[in-house]
């Protein structure tokens, strides 16, 4: 008998809590001066509002006629944007601007105002209707000054660089590379010497290359393409390490380029580079054209 009454209890508990959403859900959305309409669903007053310009970080999916267009969970990286000032009376970030910190709110805005002054496409998609609303649901997960958001910039570069740095380290050691770095910090290491000239800035080279993250994966070769590559060297054309380890070679020779970060994409992600990546490349150099 005791057990049913507990079964009956949680069943109504189970009841009340999903009619509770329902009614959420279906509450109307109310409407400011601008002509924003809105709707929350948690609303924590006693915490802050950011303002403009600090930085935001979101959860947001947006969506035209119930259609999602995007969904930030769907992605692997946090979604963070400076709040700017609303580009149009009524728009999503005004409706940021009203939330608190760990609101989650829906906001309804017209949606060729969206595309063509927040997005700036310059003509409408098809599926785009006259009247058309766009719906953002937006949970503000937390903000930052701009101030303090350069300063944790600051300490994760800085933290990456020297997670580079060990893997460098690592490499060199694994590979018992016994060569000194230049004053660069480029480890050259010549493997073949070369019969001809070394080239000078301003001349055009033909390089056959490899390239490797430390760990071994391979990030890009020009002999799958089947052709060497060519380029100026000292142009800026390539990366710092390249033009510095070309011109060390003689043509015909081969050598292993070891390049810490900062000579190859520093903080840039290239493809599957990612940022702070040191680099090691196979490279020979075929001939210097002129």
């Amino acid at each position: 008998m005791k057990s049913l009454r507990l079964f009956s209890v949680l069943l109504i508990g189970v009841v009340l809590f999903f009619t509770s959403c329902d009614t959420n859900k279906e509450q109307p959305f109310k409407t400011t001066e601008s002509g924003l309409k809105y709707r929350f669903y948690e609303e924590n007053i006693t915490e802050d509002q950011p303002v403009e310009n600090d930085i935001v970080q979101v959860e947001m999916k947006y969506a035209v006629n119930d259609s999602i267009i995007f969904d930030s969970e769907k992605l692997s990286r946090e979604m963070r944007f400076p709040l700017m000032r609303p580009v149009f009376p009524g728009d999503f970030y005004e409706g940021i601007a009203h939330m608190h910190r760990g609101d989650s709110a829906s906001f309804l805005c017209p949606a060729d105002r969206v595309f063509l002054e927040i997005f700036r496409v310059r003509e409408l998609p098809e599926f785009v209707k006259a009247d058309a609303e766009m719906r953002f649901d937006i949970r503000l997960i937390d903000f930052m000054s701009p101030v303090e958001y350069e300063a944790e910039q600051h300490q994760k570069r800085i933290a990456q660089i020297e997670e580079s740095q060990k893997l460098l380290e690592a490499f060199i050691e694994q590979e018992n590379i016994e060569v000194s770095p230049t004053e660069s910090g480029l480890y050259y290491i010549e493997t073949e010497r070369g019969k001809g000239a070394k080239p000078k800035n301003g001349q055009k080279v033909k390089v056959h290359y490899s390239g490797r993250l430390t760990n071994g994966l391979p990030f890009d070769d020009s002999y799958s393409k089947g052709e060497p590559f060519e380029f100026e060297l000292g142009s800026g054309r390539v990366i710092k390490g390249w033009d510095e380890g070309i011109a060390l070679m003689r043509e015909g020779g081969k050598a292993m380029l070891v390049i810490p970060q900062d000579l190859a994409y520093g903080e840039r992600e290239m493809g599957r580079i990612p940022a702070f990546s040191p680099l090691v490349f196979e490279v020979e150099l075929i001939e210097i054209i002129n």
